[in-house]
């Protein structure tokens, strides 16, 4: 966080979303800890709940911050932001339940003109690390499919612990890197490398993505 800091005039960012998994152990400690740092980039952020995140301890610790905002108020006049909550309680994997679809298309048909971004906490495909693809999410063909009817042009996740990105359809797919450490390219067993990282995205046209380690 304080490279973000010390850098956002060169990184220009204009608002921050976190992918989930704000914390390891769901701690009031931890949350408070990671907010008073988002707080000192006086920037408008959204915040998405992982597999390892305490929803009540984290509304409790970020309950009236003057820069928290849903994500629809983060696209703009050209962007449609929207998030899907994954989190399957007491799983590593993720899923998205059949409310939550029926609401994500009515959604999707509401914001006919304008382009549309998605983000999860669970990766949708394959990042080629067997040790965290057995726990994506489950039904990604759903959720793609819609994606793809109805115009998606980016889904965002994170989770994997691995920079990934590719094209599906004509859908932009990014995983962002962790901001604790990222997995062993195709390990398949507990190996890690300390670096932290996190992406810059540009919702220009064409969709410009920066990653950055630290």
């Amino acid at each position: 966080m304080q490279f973000i800091v010390q850098n956002q005039q060169h990184l220009q960012v204009d608002s921050i979303i976190v992918t989930g998994d704000i914390s390891h152990d769901g701690s009031e400690a931890s949350y408070a800890h990671f907010l008073e740092g988002l707080a000192q980039l006086k920037l408008p952020f959204s915040l998405l709940m992982g597999n390892h995140d305490d929803q009540q301890k984290f509304v409790k610790c970020a309950g009236g911050m003057e820069y928290l905002r849903h994500i629809s108020e983060l696209g703009g006049d050209d962007w449609f932001f929207l998030s899907l909550d994954s989190v399957v309680n007491g799983e590593d994997y993720g899923v998205l339940d059949d409310d939550a679809l029926v609401t994500f298309e009515e959604c999707l048909k509401s914001q006919k003109h304008k382009n549309k971004a998605v983000f999860l906490h669970h990766h949708i495909l394959p990042v080629g690390t067997p040790l965290v693809d057995v726990c994506n999410l489950r039904n990604a063909d759903n959720f793609l499919a819609l994606c793809k009817d109805y115009g998606v042009k980016f889904i965002g996740t994170g989770h994997a612990h691995t920079p990934f990105q590719t094209k599906w359809d004509d859908i932009l797919i990014s995983v962002s890197p962790a901001i604790c450490y990222q997995w062993r390219n195709g390990t398949e067993n507990i190996s890690i490398f300390n670096c932290s990282g996190f992406n810059v995205i540009c919702f220009a046209e064409p969709i410009h993505i920066e990653t950055y380690f630290i």
